[in-house]
């Protein structure tokens, strides 16, 4: 009997990985091959076929030991290097004392605990139910595929250079498919926006992702813990402001060579 597992069950979907370097060395080498090329080979009982895994993978782990920020990922996660450049974003949340932060998680927790629900129902009248965004997030999905401008090719080929050109500690990160992930980000934000061509703003927001998946970065230094990070009160203008910050730095990298 063939039992399809848990990437081969999410074809389509999403599949979440706790304790991802608990995995088993066995289980390790065939997502290798499921991140990469979406299938699995399977050899069992003298059957043979591929299964696909068109899934996106959300794995979870914890660092070996105490986490140290002079060590590369690898090393810190016990995971290898080409494991972790499968990943399109890979965020380090480190629980570092922030008074500034604390106050916020503390209010946010009361708040909820609050029996009033007059405030909520108040901040939720401009928001879409639950149930539009996923039809949403499941039309742009099926009606969208997004093709870069050559504006976009700019933007992003002159990034992956400068990454290449500073690669010292994660190496393992700016290889060829960190490419690939910069354009299934900027594509992704593209339909997202209701757009079939992806634009430089959407260029400048896979920057954004992969800038603050970063243990160190190339461009945006005050980029800060990812898990520090909040929602801009005015998103288009911080867009605008990240914008002008990485067209600077791009072109003066241009210039230079």
């Amino acid at each position: 009997m063939l039992e399809a597992g848990a990437l081969v069950l999410a074809d389509g979907g999403l599949c979440c990985i706790d304790e991802f370097d608990s995995m088993r060395e066995h289980d390790r080498a065939t997502i290798h091959e499921a991140m990469e090329q979406q299938t699995i080979s399977v050899a069992k009982a003298g059957l043979v076929t591929t299964l696909s895994t068109r899934t996106t993978v959300f794995g979870a782990t914890n660092p070996k030991g105490q986490y140290d920020p002079d060590q590369p990922l690898s090393v810190n996660t016990t995971l290898s290097g080409p494991l972790l450049s499968r990943f399109d974003i890979v965020l380090v949340l480190l629980d570092t004392k922030n008074p500034d932060w604390d106050a916020v998680v503390s209010s946010h927790i009361l708040s909820e605990a609050e029996s009033d629900s007059t405030n909520n129902d108040e901040d939720l009248v401009n928001s879409w139910p639950l149930a539009t965004l996923k039809r949403y997030i499941q039309y742009v999905k099926e009606h969208f595929r997004p093709v870069l401008t050559r504006e976009a090719e700019i933007v992003i080929s002159s990034y992956y250079q400068l990454q290449r050109k500073s690669a010292t500690h994660n190496a393992a990160r700016t290889t060829v498919r960190m490419l690939e992930s910069l354009i299934r980000l900027a594509q992704a934000h593209a339909r997202l926006m209701f757009r079939n061509e992806v634009t430089r703003l959407d260029a400048i927001t896979a920057i954004l992702c992969i800038e603050s998946s970063m243990t160190t970065s190339a461009i945006v230094d005050c980029i800060g813990n990812a898990l520090h990070s909040n929602f801009a009160d005015n998103p288009d203008q911080e867009y605008a402001k990240q914008e002008i910050l990485i067209r600077q730095k791009l072109n003066s990298v241009e210039s230079e060579s």
